[in-house]
């Protein structure tokens, strides 16, 4: 017969779903204390069991979901270190399993090598119970050498500069209009970037005035955005950005930032020829977001320059991919994305706008209208987007022989509805390549 514990001693269930061994034993005294009143005895050892749970256990560093990537902090048993996202968090194993799934600890975990914390309060002593804690193998062994390799396979991911940043540390805005804002304010809602480390430059403070509440640093010298970012966001007119361009400093060898330009015409050719000046051979993207990327819910495509890495690729995917749908596309396809996607929102706008007009000519409420026509217009687009079937098959579903939807179909044809938006479509296109053409 095996020897029976200590009457002062019990065991403690494993604590969530995780299925951990936890059978650390705890002292029962604090709780036939609580128990003495006789009333509430449950609920008092449950609470007393969770306050318990809620402390660092040594075993969750064998827990494959964590182990990673979460550190002890000796200071305060009660919250661990996340060494991906270099923050503390609450010390409970529920909280470490979501934190471990979320989109933000995700990316980090790609782009960033782990960190420990420099506070030395909350670096963890030498241990004498056997507990070994290590990194997991990083994605990006260096940022100083020629080649970046990815140590788990031991393939090449690409040859980039000495001192490329291949996970940015800080950005910049050259212009901070509409499309700017949307960007910036979804990077910073998504958690790609804190505040203080964006530059933004405007020639006057009526849209400085919004990023300052934000926490956004702001200037009115271009040359400051340059010299602080490690990527650049080019947000101007079309007409304004060869006398921009003109008035950047040339950068020594030693910063060489990646350059993102959302103006529209301004082809990658013409873009690295003028870049050319501030820095040799310039790392350019060109992209064309769309602001619906303010609420995460953008339409993104982007292609790369001469001198831009795979890495940078994969850096602007990820950031563009945080703020909606993001595809990579040949130039020759920039101006037709422009007026599909990069204008198409105004379309749906003037849409829902002449739809509701419709609902309050007819008797709605106009708040229950623009309602009705939103929710109608974003439910149709989800049942293209996830039934997978042509937009022509769902119309044809919803047309009932004789019914009311074929008879205002009808209108839409007799009136040109369709043909109004392909001419919208090609408008928006041909305008792009004339602005272009203009450069």
């Amino acid at each position: 017969m095996p020897p029976k514990k200590p009457a002062s001693l019990i065991k403690l269930e494993e604590v969530d779903s995780l299925q951990v061994d936890e059978s650390a034993e705890v002292p029962v005294g604090d709780l036939q204390e609580a128990d003495k009143d006789g009333t509430g005895n449950k609920a008092k050892r449950r609470k007393w069991e969770e306050a318990r749970r809620r402390k660092f256990c040594g075993k969750w560093l064998s827990i494959p979901e964590i182990r990673d990537w979460v550190h002890p902090v000796p200071s305060d048993p009660s919250y661990v270190w996340c060494k991906v996202c270099r923050k503390k968090i609450r010390a409970h194993l529920t909280d470490l399993k979501l934190h471990g799934k979320t989109k933000k600890h995700k990316r980090y975990s790609v782009v960033r090598d782990p960190q420990l914390p420099s506070n030395s309060s909350l670096m963890l002593p030498d241990l004498d119970n056997g507990v070994i804690i290590s990194f997991g193998s990083p994605k990006i062994v260096s940022h100083d050498v020629d080649m970046v390799v990815n140590e788990e396979s031991g393939a090449d991911v690409d040859s980039v500069g000495a001192k490329e940043v291949v996970n940015p540390a800080s950005l910049g805005f050259i212009g901070c209009g509409n499309m700017a804002q949307a960007l910036l304010g979804a990077f910073i809602k998504r958690g790609l970037v804190d505040p203080p480390h964006v530059t933004a430059s405007a020639p006057s403070n009526r849209n400085l005035i919004k990023l300052c509440a934000m926490g956004v640093h702001t200037t009115h010298d271009n040359n400051e955005v340059l010299r602080r970012s490690d990527v650049v966001f080019l947000c101007v007119k079309p007409h304004v950005l060869t006398s921009v361009v003109a008035e950047l400093e040339t950068l020594g060898t030693d910063h060489n930032p990646l350059f993102v330009s959302i103006v529209t015409g301004h082809d990658l050719d013409s873009l690295e020829e003028m870049l050319s000046t501030v820095v040799e051979n310039p790392r350019v993207i060109r992209t064309m977001p769309n602001t619906p990327a303010l609420i995460g819910q953008g339409c993104c495509v982007y292609t790369l320059g001469t001198h831009a890495s795979s890495s940078d690729g994969c850096v602007m995917q990820s950031m563009l991919s945080a703020v909606g749908t993001c595809a990579e596309i040949p130039e020759s396809q920039m101006d037709a994305a422009c007026g599909l996607a990069g204008s198409g929102p105004a379309y749906i706008y003037a849409a829902i706008e002449a739809l509701s007009d419709g609902g309050v000519k007819m008797g709605l409420p106009r708040h229950l209208a623009q309602t009705l026509a939103s929710q109608m217009v974003k439910g149709a687009a989800s049942m293209v987007m996830e039934s997978g079937k042509h937009p022509a098959q769902l119309k044809d579903e919803v047309c009932s022989p004789g019914g009311t939807t074929i008879c205002a179909v009808h209108k839409l044809e007799q009136f040109g509805f369709r043909n109004a938006l392909i001419s919208a479509v090609e408008a928006s296109a041909l305008k792009s390549k004339e602005l272009g053409n203009k450069k």
